[in-house]
């Protein structure tokens, strides 16, 4: 029944306990009832001050009628590897001097994961970079990259097809 958030890796296990809770009409304090989990230890799973551990995933599990073994532990184990592999991609930059945050307003700053962001700021900077800008992203991406993204942007999209086809034929992409 629950298996479907096995495969939610970016979603920490606390906010999957939290997710059953609400879908089963159980309060926290019903939970740590059912589980003999201390309700303060209930409390620091779901906002991730505190690590599921086998006995405590086998204690929910029980509680909440889960028949997968090491559930939570499972669930905690795939965001952690997501951290890792997230950490890693965010150490790959174009040069940042090279670009201005108002570009990518919505995010506030340069901060943004750029392996997994690669539509989006390819998108954005053809849209509404300068020279510079473009010339960044296509030295970090790479032509065939910058390419295949644009050529990726469905038909339909055309708020600012006219600047992207520009900067493309500019920029010989």
């Amino acid at each position: 029944m629950y298996e479907k958030y096995l495969s939610l890796h970016s979603v920490p296990a606390g906010a999957i306990l939290k997710q059953i809770l609400g879908n089963k009409n159980i309060s926290r304090n019903e939970i740590a009832n059912k589980s003999s989990i201390p309700y303060r230890h209930v409390m620091d799973l779901i906002v991730g001050r505190r690590k599921f551990t086998s006995e405590y995933s086998r204690r929910l599990e029980k509680a909440l009628d889960i028949s997968t073994p090491g559930y939570f532990c499972m669930i905690q184990a795939n965001y952690e590897k997501y951290l890792r592999a997230d950490e890693q991609e965010r150490k790959h930059t174009p040069d940042l001097s090279k670009l201005h945050k108002a570009l990518f307003w919505e995010t506030y700053s340069l901060d943004i994961n750029w392996i997994k962001n690669a539509e989006y700021v390819v998108k954005r900077v053809f849209e509404y970079g300068n020279k510079t800008e473009i010339e960044e992203i296509i030295r970090f991406y790479g032509r065939e990259k910058v390419a295949e993204t644009l050529n990726s942007i469905p038909a339909t999209d055309t708020w600012t097809l006219k600047d992207r086809n520009k900067n493309r034929q500019l920029f010989g992409i």
